[in-house]
C-alpha cells in the first residue's frame, strides 16, 4: 500500500456508509503487556487491535451490531516494538447482502525515531451485520436511516 494515499485523519468524526478510500480507524501505542517472550509485539494482540479497526468501518456500514467471521489474510512485515504508535488504516473493499470484507494496513512509527514509520502489517477481514439475536441480517441501502 502507498503511504502517501493515506489520510492523516478523516475530515469527518462520522464514517461514511460507501468509501473505498482508507480511513484512520484505530491509532494506539504497543505497550510492555503486549509482547512475546522475544520482546516483540505478540501478533494476536496487532490482530485484535485489526479486527476493531475494521470493524470501526463494517458498524458503520451496517448501521448496527456486526460479527467478524473471517480474517481471510493477514501478513506480518515487521516487528512493533514497545512504545511504538501504531495506525491502523482500513476500507470497505467489498460488501454482499450482510457481509462487509474490509482491508487493514498497519503502519508503527517507532518512539525514538518519529520519521521511521512503515508498514508493520496488512490484513482482510469479513464481517457480517448480524441482529440482537446474532443472526445474519441484510445491510442497510446507502441513504437509508
Amino acid at each position: 500500500m502507498n503511504k502517501a494515499a493515506l489520510p492523516a485523519t478523516h475530515p469527518s468524526p462520522a464514517l461514511p456508509l460507501e468509501t473505498s478510500e482508507w480511513q484512520l480507524a484505530l491509532r494506539v501505542f504497543a505497550a510492555p503487556a503486549d509482547t512475546n517472550p522475544d520482546g516483540d509485539i505478540f501478533g494476536g494482540w496487532l490482530l485484535a487491535q485489526a479486527d476493531i479497526a475494521g470493524a470501526t468501518l463494517a458498524v458503520a456500514r451496517a448501521q448496527g451490531r456486526v460479527a467478524t467471521v473471517a480474517i481471510n489474510a493477514f501478513q506480518f512485515r515487521a516487528p512493533i516494538r514497545v512504545g511504538d504508535l501504531v495506525d491502523l488504516y482500513a476500507r470497505v473493499e467489498h460488501t454482499g447482502q450482510t457481509s462487509i470484507t474490509v482491508d487493514i494496513s498497519a503502519w508503527a512509527r517507532r518512539a525514538s525515531r518519529p520519521e521511521a514509520t512503515r508498514e508493520v502489517a496488512t490484513g482482510r477481514l469479513v464481517f457480517v451485520a448480524v441482529d440482537a439475536a446474532g443472526r445474519p441480517r441484510r445491510l442497510p441501502t446507502p441513504g437509508d436511516t
